[in-house]
């Protein structure tokens, strides 16, 4: 099972479930998808689509996914790293009126420079990335209060 999440910003993201359904469509992918959509309005009949799962619920999809696709939001990213889940992140951009800016770029760069996650860019083909994801083995993600701050700041500074 694949576990979409999309966020819980107010402004539409439809970009990754347009693709997640083509490659599903082509045949290039047959798991169970299901996506926690926020406010973002899909119909699919291939998808398991909701707009809020309760907190619960979440964990245990997060638990049972093999691979979890999400926004790149840090929340939703290292939720996925303390399961040691396999992750695919895709950035809301700007430019597709997503998102008020372009963070989550910086955001989404900064954890593949790592080797923590697979980056979702604009042209990649979301079949392509899956197979990926399914050999990748990222690099175990560490935390501490001073790397959490360490990384703000340098974040901040490099606007």
């Amino acid at each position: 099972m694949i576990l979409v999440l999309l966020g819980t910003f107010s402004i539409e993201f439809s970009r990754p479930l347009i693709a997640i359904e083509n490659a599903l469509k082509k045949g290039k992918i047959n798991e169970e998808i299901i996506v926690q959509a926020g406010h973002t309005t899909y119909h699919s009949n291939l998808l398991t689509i909701r707009s809020f799962i309760n907190p619960t619920e979440l964990e245990e999809l997060y638990q049972r996914a093999e691979i979890i696709v999400t926004h790149a939001g840090v929340g939703s990213i290292l939720r996925g790293f303390r399961m040691n889940k396999k992750i695919i992140a895709i950035a809301r951009l700007h430019k597709f009126k997503e998102h008020v800016d372009d963070h989550q770029v910086d955001i989404l760069e900064e954890f593949a420079r790592n080797n923590y996650l697979i980056p979702w860019r604009e042209d990649d083909d979301f079949a392509d990335l899956l197979a990926q994801a399914r050999k990748f083995t990222p690099s175990p993600f560490v935390s501490t209060k001073k790397d959490l701050e360490g990384f703000i700041i340098n974040y901040i500074e490099n606007l």
